[in-house]
């Protein structure tokens, strides 16, 4: 299940300030230890901003992966300590530049939006196949009533004494 971000703001709130072992959240939230470190990292950094919605649709301009690819490359930093440098809300967003770097070089890294922009087309997709099933389960319920009733009346009239 994806945690929203601000299921993750609230973790890190219930974290921080309220004291709430990461154990606890781990079992209650199911955000897993590793993801709310890196969420509490991120927060200490950015705060709040770092978690608001419009942050979600950030374009990441090609001269910026690059440059980030070659600061893990050269400096040695880790996919997360980059990651917060750049607000991003996840550290696989990184790795994700850095495996097209690796299999295509320069060349493999174009401009793109944010993770969420891409997620809206699944979203639809999915929106129209759950609407279709449900197209499709109405009709077959409807078959279903159709057969009922048309049973019973041919059981009624199979019933019916035959007039002679």
């Amino acid at each position: 299940m994806k945690t929203t971000l601000e299921e993750k703001l609230r973790c890190v709130h219930l974290h921080l300030y309220e004291g709430v072992p990461i154990s606890e959240i781990e079992r209650e939230y199911g955000l897993n230890r590793s993801t709310l470190k890196y969420c509490c990292a991120l927060y200490l950094k950015w705060g709040d901003k770092a978690f608001k919605v419009d942050v979600k649709r950030r374009e990441y301009p090609r001269q910026m992966k690059l440059e980030a690819i070659h600061d893990i490359l050269t400096n040695g930093k880790s996919y997360a300590q980059k990651a917060i440098e750049l607000m991003l809300t996840d550290p696989k967003i990184i790795g994700d530049w850095m495996e097209k770097y690796r299999e295509g070089g320069e060349d493999a890294i174009t401009d793109t939006h944010s993770r969420e922009a891409y997620k809206h087309h699944n979203d639809k997709v999915l929106e129209k196949e759950y609407k279709k099933l449900l197209e499709d389960l109405e009709r077959t319920k409807a078959e279903n009533e159709y057969l009922k009733k048309s049973y019973s009346l041919i059981l009624k009239r199979s019933k019916q004494p035959r007039k002679k």
